[in-house]
């Protein structure tokens, strides 16, 4: 046997450095079938091990007889020993801390000898079980009580570059927007009057637009910028500050400016956008209705054409039909009202008809009723309001006229024949608005996570090992798993966000109907998101949480409504899937027999990997991380719902059912449908950024994504079981292999949350000071 230098140990030096793998690969749970062979195989390798003792290591890998509590105190003795001899600037994942130990246990010629072929057999053994990192080092110190490199909280990464390469495209104007903000000019105040806030508000609006990022989004010729992704980064930024100023912004920017610019022509522009972009004529959308909601088709609101005065008459048919919620009601000038517009006794659908609302002293005109919808659940500094509109008169020029108009003679006419599709054409000229309130609902996730993360590594509750100190709640693994995931998700949304930002800027009309199905989608599955982090976070700062002066009350307040504005989630997950389906419907008619051919091919494929014993059982480590796993699994889900939606549709169809009825019946599969699109697209976008981030990026970037991509597993494991594409024994490794990573990340949680560059003035939280 070696001789021990100085340390003396009941094991040999090359099984007490095989110790720590053993511990951490057991103290998480189980080994799998496929991590047990291939540690046996690497045992029996070892010809510097004697029989005892490699009995001895392959005796405590088997999953019927686990260790017991004598022998982990045994392990932890032998490992504290032999660790605490060793300095800390030498430890920096498990494999060299089993190398420094065995180093320090060794005689010259024995180090020689030995340390090459137990050194490959650990890295082996290490990578195997997916332990080949810093994180699992501290996990393990931290365990044992050992000091933990690096006391302090460090990143294994620059924060900075994160920042800059989560900034993207448009980093310019996210760096201008964080300084402006930090401005004491936009001090968070205490407004709990709506008067006295919505003032406030519209303060900060007109500050903006001295700015110039009112018109950021308009042409040059009109005061603009002609740069609609940066408008859009604008909107993003804001909400990361107060959210009626966000929402404000939108509608006199966005939704009032954005109609005016994307369903006018050239002489609206002229008349309007200049001074709507300097906030001098502030206007609203008037398009929701008390009735009618998510319904835009159903609008019951009329602008009917009279030839005799070339005019077009706004009326509200009853109380009912009133507009109702609409932003920047009590301080608009102008408004863009949506009704169905008749001309000759003719209905052509919903079109946007500009109806002044008030003179120029802000007294209301004739046949104009405005009524304040007063105080809300959150967004106290927007003026919503209820319009009626009684027989009011306006020219026929004020109709918006891009996609459907009235000539001279009193005809309309429209470049869009078909009146479903010009209807579609128009709502999509509006898509921007849903990529802004998905990402203002990413945005609020991230203020929320920053706040109780950074709460959460600093507040201390219940002692610990260490009596003398309190252990800080972010080392409890509860507290780790109801946050972690949440912040892998939002890295996720942001990445497809983000991305889809940049297409919408860059594309054509050809791909306009995919951007506005992915915008429906991830709006819907961000502001979801939302709701649930900013929830969670308020739970997880306790009573801190849900005191003002730490703003996750405000977050939640006004974030709320985001998941039934600019349209109901439900309803939009339903837009997607019609979408899935009109696509799927669309390659079976363009392809022919070979569309045929190939989904028959796919459901062969599918069917083999659903009921293949072997891959459904798969539980090694490496697998489970593997991010074609990740791949299959999302896409199969989201191929397997539409193949049997669009089966069963077909199905009540074929029995005669009514198609309104055949619909009912999926309803619910198709918001499953369309949920697991988006996670699929989600995932596959926030691969994309990984791949094009620096390198040295990428290592932990790659965690986020496999938790994010597990997390969506095992959140749906109820599928994937009944199904037969994951067994019982899989998922409950995909759940321990979750707890070892929000492990590993919550080292890295810190410099996650501050990659997304929220200042501590922005965020604005007592509790982080």
């Amino acid at each position: 046997m070696p001789a021990i230098t100085d340390v003396k140990s009941k094991f040999s030096p090359a099984v007490t450095a095989l110790l720590p793998l053993f511990y951490i690969g057991w103290s998480d749970s189980v080994l799998s079938p496929s991590e047990i062979k291939m540690i046996h195989r690497r045992i029996n390798s070892m010809s510097f091990l004697t029989k005892q003792e490699q009995a001895y290591l392959i005796k405590w890998t088997d999953p019927r007889n686990p260790p017991g509590v004598e022998i982990f105190k045994e392990w932890v003795n032998a490992i504290q020993k032999h660790a605490s001899h060793i300095s800390p600037n030498e430890k920096h994942s498990i494999s060299d801390l089993c190398h420094s130990m065995v180093t320090t246990m060794l005689n010259g010629d024995d180090i020689s000898n030995i340390q090459p072929r137990l050194k490959q057999a650990i890295n082996e053994i290490e990578e195997a079980l997916g332990l080949d990192n810093q994180a699992s080092l501290k996990i393990l110190l931290d365990r044992l009580g050992a000091p933990v490199l690096p006391t302090k909280e460090k990143s294994s990464f620059d924060v900075g570059l994160m920042e800059k390469t989560l900034d993207g495209r448009f980093r310019h104007t996210k760096v201008r927007m964080r300084r402006l903000l930090e401005d004491p000019f936009f001090s968070y105040r205490e407004m709990r009057t709506k008067e006295k806030y919505r003032a406030q508000v519209l303060e900060w609006i007109k500050a903006l637009a001295s700015q110039g990022l009112g018109s950021y989004a308009f042409p040059s010729r009109y005061g603009g910028g002609e740069k609609s992704g940066d408008h859009i980064a604008v909107f993003e930024m804001l909400a990361h500050h107060d959210l009626s100023l966000t929402v404000k912004f939108g509608v006199q920017f966005g939704l009032f400016g954005g109609a005016i610019y994307e369903l006018g022509s050239e002489s609206h522009h002229a008349h309007y956008l200049e001074s709507l972009g300097k906030a001098e004529l502030l206007g609203c959308f008037a398009m929701t209705e008390s009735g009618h909601g998510s319904n835009v088709k159903g609008l019951e609101t009329t602008a009917t054409y009279n030839k005799s005065d070339d005019t077009i008459v706004v009326h509200t048919p009853h109380e009912g039909a009133g507009k109702e919620y609409i932003g920047n009601a009590m301080h608009s000038s102008v408004s863009v009202v949506f009704a169905q517009l008749i001309v000759k006794g003719i209905k052509h659908g919903v079109h946007a008809v500009v109806v002044p609302l008030r003179d120029a002293q802000g007294d209301l005109l004739p046949g104009i009723r405005v009524e304040d919808n007063g105080y809300k659940m959150g967004l106290n500094g927007v003026d919503n309001g209820k319009i009626w509109y009684d027989q009011v008169k306006v020219p026929r020029t004020n109709l918006l006229n891009r996609y459907g108009g009235i000539n001279e003679t009193g005809e309309y006419y429209s470049p869009i024949a078909n009146p479903n599709k010009r209807f579609f054409v128009m709502l999509g000229a509006l898509v921007a608005g849903r990529i802004c309130v998905g990402l203002a609902g990413v945005n609020v996730s991230k203020n929320a996570l920053a706040i109780a993360i950074r709460y959460a590594l600093k507040r201390r509750q219940f002692e610990g090992r260490n009596e003398s100190e309190e252990m800080l709640v972010m080392d409890y693994p509860t507290h780790q798993r109801r946050l972690i995931p949440l912040m892998a998700r939002t890295y996720a949304y942001h990445a497809s966000l983000s991305r889809l930002a940049v297409d919408f800027v860059e594309s054509g009309e050809e791909e306009r109907r995919k951007i506005e199905t992915q915008a429906a989608g991830l709006k819907a599955i961000a502001t979801w998101h939302c709701t649930r982090t900013v929830q969670e976070c308020r739970e997880a700062c306790g009573g801190k949480g849900f005191l003002s002066e730490n703003r996750i009350p405000d977050l939640k307040a006004d974030s709320d409504i985001f998941t039934t504005f600019e349209g109901d989630n439900t309803v939009l997950l339903q837009l997607v899937a019609k979408g899935l389906l009109t696509e799927f419907k669309q390659a079976f008619h363009d392809g022919g027999f070979w569309a045929v051919a190939r989904y028959l091919r796919s459901r062969i494929a599918n069917t083999f990997a659903e009921y293949n014993p072997y891959y459904a059982r798969l539980t090694n480590v490496s697998h489970i991380l593997d991010r074609n796993f990740h791949r299959h699994a999302l896409r199969y889900r989201e191929k397997k719902l539409l193949i049997s939606v669009a089966g069963r549709m077909q199905s009540y169809l074929q029995k005669r059912l009514h198609p309104h009825d055949a619909f009912l019946k999926c309803q619910q599969h198709m918001v499953d449908l369309g949920k697991a699109y988006v996670e699929r697209l989600a995932f596959k976008d926030f691969l994309a950024m990984i791949d094009d981030a620096p390198d040295t990026l990428q290592p932990v970037l790659n965690k986020v994504a496999q938790l994010y991509a597990l997390t969506c597993i095992e959140e749906d494991k109820g599928w994937f079981l009944e199904t037969g594409y994951l067994e019982g024994n899989k998922t409950k490794a995909i759940r321990r292999v979750i707890n070892k990573l929000c492990q590993e990340l919550r080292y890295e949680s810190r410099g996650l949350v501050d990659s997304w560059g929220i200042s501590d003035i922005i965020l604005g939280a007592e509790i982080i000071q």
